[in-house]
């Protein structure tokens, strides 16, 4: 049988390898709360996971610290570190979260890429457009504030995206069921203290979204820097920045060269990129024969393969 029009015997390589690292980041989540309950590291290093369990821990002792502030009373941290891994998507991004600081790091002791300014960052804070310079400014300020709260292994409250703060809200008033005025009025005083688009992940999403075209800049991860480029690949491939973050790791090769053609990168980026995350890589079989249209197909059959194996 022929092949269809516009692909060839390499889509077959990219397909399996596709399925099988989507077979493995959609084990995450479940293995996170199966090694949060029983302790078992085997599968996550050990910073990864202390870093996830210490920003449970911080945002458990800041919800206590916002209802006793509400006129209600302490003692409900056990409660909230019961109910914190059940909030839909926490997991996931405080595990993203983990991995991205993880991996700045790694590009600051490889490239010298400072974990606050990358030079992409740098060149958006010297533009001569008023309106650029001031979006890098204040990205430079929450990257700092980032990487300050990722040393301390803690996550304010008011960082979270705004799916997520509802659902720890949530969690609050399951914690504290017989106390839910004082939930209740907490829950209001952060509500009225919060502004997603303030958040860092807020504006670099602003940020990203007005360079434009200009954002495939961002691909580069030694240009860019693993915040940006997180944003930028979530953004050009309409995905989530804990997808791309997961596809950053060992074994998910082939999905970050689809996602990173999908998104408009040339091959010697996606290659340079790769080498960047894994110094022994191999390029995937089929890379330098690849459309980018065809990545952005690869990408869907993918995610359609999944839905229907979920």
């Amino acid at each position: 049988m022929s092949e269809a029009p516009g692909r060839d015997s390499s889509d077959s390589s990219l397909r399996l390898q596709l399925a099988r690292g989507d077979a493995v980041v959609g084990s995450v989540v479940p293995v996170l709360r199966h090694l949060l309950v029983c302790g078992d590291q085997g599968l996550f290093g050990d910073d990864v996971l202390a870093r996830l369990r210490a920003m449970l821990d911080d945002l458990a002792n800041q919800l206590e610290g916002a209802l006793l502030d509400a006129g209600g009373r302490g003692g409900i941290i056990d409660m909230l570190m019961e109910q914190l891994p059940e909030v839909p998507g926490l997991l996931a991004h405080l595990h993203a979260l983990a991995l991205e600081w993880q991996m700045t790091q790694r590009l600051a002791d490889r490239l010298g890429v400072d974990p606050v300014v990358s030079p992409l960052l740098q060149a958006l804070i010297a533009s001569s457009e008023a309106e650029t310079s001031a979006r890098g400014m204040k990205l430079l300020a929450a990257q700092a504030r980032f990487a300050q709260n990722q040393r301390r292994m803690q996550l304010p409250l008011s960082e979270l995206p705004a799916e997520l703060l509802h659902g720890v809200l949530v969690a609050l008033h399951i914690a504290v069921e017989e106390d839910g005025e004082a939930a209740a009025r907490a829950a209001q005083a952060l509500r009225e203290h919060y502004d997603e688009a303030s958040t860092r992940l807020g504006l670099l999403a602003r940020l990203v979204a007005a360079m434009g075209a200009g954002s495939v800049a961002a691909l580069a991860l030694a240009h860019g820097g693993v915040a940006m480029f997180a944003s930028a690949l979530a953004l050009a491939g309409d995905g989530s920045r804990e997808s791309v973050l997961l596809s950053m790791r060992d074994g998910q090769q082939a999905r970050l060269s689809v996602a990173l053609r999908a998104g408009g990168a040339k091959l010697g980026v996606i290659e340079e990129n790769l080498l960047i995350l894994h110094p022994q890589t191999i390029r995937p079989d089929g890379l330098a024969r690849l459309s980018v249209e065809r990545a952005g197909e690869l990408l869907v059959e993918a995610a359609q393969a999944l839905g229907r194996l979920a």
